[in-house]
């Protein structure tokens, strides 16, 4: 690796990139057409389980049905690049196929959490506007109620049953079959292939709008990065995240491009993971934080035989250097932490197996540069300098759909995505986060760094989970407050937890919001605290 003091006589020397050389050639293809050229190599291996009913798909499955999916879509409803789709269902096998063959067609995927309220969802169709739905029979009421007006609804797909006018997924699947999938013109990396909704932790939802572009690079991008790994059959990955999620979409089509199987839980519970690792024999998982915590404070070794897990990889939002060597201990496995977010299409920052440094987001991934900004004016920093982390390339989002304001002021004239988050490199290329710009809680002109106060919080062995947000102060301006859940049988007070935090921070730092004790913590499906909802909690006792 070349060090970052060895560059100081560049004049880029403060904008990093991938230390080593790499292929920078991209296939100017759709993401589907990738995806399925490169499942072909896998043929009949089993691609996924869905571990409820124990059906699975091989690879020619996926690859054959995606195309006879896609020259359905073409021929009963004209299928045309440029052409919204809101993508509906739960978790799935069938959503991949689902996703892959509207790629084929050209036409842009918008994914929908179907849990979503009326409020929710209506934000979600003013923005896309989506000429055509795919959903399940649980999801056709909303569906009515979002178009009440029948003469203007648009036609909606249903998985597993028949639609109002006699078409299904299935039908759909059967009459492409044999027939041939239209070309989507000479330019396919433009086409935006999905509509992604940001998490809303800090304000509206707003569309990514995420082009082929972004996800065929992405592909490269690990490509690249796992060049030297041998595949081995043998290996089963577990996907429990939701497959709207940026992380768990990407992470399918990272396995159908390695001939890595999956198995994909529809609905996630603690101990259904637990099951499923000890059942399949699952050797990688992705972790969140809350996931990590539990993984880490109950005695889950005791119950389920957890021994053929090899790999965590890390990401969605910061686990704490000591949490990751506590679970490396416990468990005896590889943990590689990763960075990236929605507008970045999936990963800028990563520990890889050639560089991997406990407590670290890793370095910068391939097709991708980042530098370190001071937040007031804008200059680029040096190592172990603290400011906001950019990044550029072509993992780059397009933009925010119906939102050209808040994409320009996300991604500025150079190019750079502003990713709200706050740290600093080493002096080796390496990456830290230290908090969220948007989330610090200023107390009389100081800042507070709410996961700072959470990451000591959990460090007591009578804190299960924990959260901190401000609340509003006419004097201070925001006042830190902690939402903690105690451990089974647990007599810890509020007085103590206020103690323990005082006897470990300034002054400044102190919970002056004070604590309350809570049942449960507002999370996003990915682990991200929704500290907007915090503020509605009141204490259980």
């Amino acid at each position: 690796m070349v060090s970052i003091s060895q560059q100081q006589d560049s004049a880029s020397s403060r904008i990093l990139r991938h230390p080593e050389e790499y292929d920078e050639k991209i296939p100017n293809v759709t993401l589907a057409q990738f995806v399925v050229d490169r499942m072909r190599e896998f043929g009949d291996d089993v691609s996924c389980i869905d571990p409820e009913t124990k059906r699975t798909l091989t690879y020619n499955e996926i690859a054959d049905s995606t195309l006879a999916l896609a020259a359905g879509f073409q021929l009963k409803f004209n299928l045309k690049p440029g052409d919204m789709v809101a993508v509906a269902l739960p978790t799935c096998l069938e959503y991949s196929i689902t996703t892959l063959a509207l790629n084929l067609c050209g036409a842009t995927s918008t994914l929908i959490n179907p849990a979503q309220t009326i409020s929710e969802l209506t934000h979600c169709v003013q923005l896309t506007k989506p000429i055509l739905w795919i959903g399940t029979d649980s999801f056709d009421s909303k569906f009515s109620q979002l178009y009440p007006q029948v003469a203007t609804r648009p036609p909606m797909i249903l998985l597993g049953s028949a639609n109002r006018d006699g078409t299904n997924w299935e039908d759909l699947l059967t009459s492409g079959r044999g027939k041939t999938v239209q070309s989507v013109g000479n330019n396919p990396l433009e086409l935006v292939a999905f509509i992604l909704f940001s998490s809303g932790t800090t304000g509206v939802p707003k569309g990514v709008a995420l082009t082929n572009l972004n996800y065929v690079v992405t592909r490269r991008q690990s490509q690249e990065t796992t060049k030297y790994l041998i595949r081995n059959p043998d290996d089963v990955t577990l996907f429990f995240m939701p497959l709207y999620h940026a992380a768990t979409l990407n992470g399918l089509f990272e396995c159908f491009m390695r001939g890595l199987c999956f198995v994909l839980m529809n609905k996630f519970t603690f101990e259904g993971m637990l099951q499923c690792i000890q059942e399949f024999k699952i050797s990688v998982i992705f972790l969140v934080p809350a996931i990590a915590v539990q993984l880490l404070k109950q005695p889950v070794e005791k119950y389920y035989d957890l021994s053929s897990l090899k790999m965590m990889r890390s990401g969605a939002a910061a686990i704490s250097k000591e949490t990751l060597l506590a679970l490396q201990e416990k468990f005896g496995v590889l943990i590689l932490q990763l960075y990236g977010l929605t507008e970045a299409t999936l990963c800028t920052h990563g520990n890889t197996f050639t560089h991997n440094r406990d407590g670290s987001i890793g370095i910068v991934m391939p097709f991708c540069e980042s530098k370190v900004v001071d937040p007031i004016t804008d200059a680029s920093l040096g190592p172990n300098e603290e400011g906001e982390i950019c990044v550029r390339g072509p993992i780059v989002m397009k933009g925010y759909i119906g939102n050209e304001a808040a994409s320009k002021e996300t991604v500025d004239a150079d190019g750079w995505l502003h990713t709200g988050d706050v740290g600093y490199y080493d002096e080796d290329g390496f990456f830290y986060i230290t908090d969220r710009k948007k989330e610090l809680i200023k107390y009389k002109g100081l800042q507070v760094s709410p996961t700072e106060l959470e990451k000591i919080l959990l460090s007591h062995p009578d804190v299960q989970d924990a959260a901190v947000a401000p609340i509003p102060d006419e004097t201070a301006g925001d006042l830190p407050r902690a939402y903690i859940i105690k451990r089974p049988g647990s007599t810890l007070t509020e007085k103590e937890v206020a103690t323990f935090i005082a006897d470990k921070v300034s002054p400044h730092k102190r919970l002056r919001g004070g604590v309350i004790f809570v049942d449960s913590i507002p999370k996003t499906a990915t682990g991200k605290i929704m500290r907007r909802e915090l503020k509605n909690i009141k204490s259980k006792l």
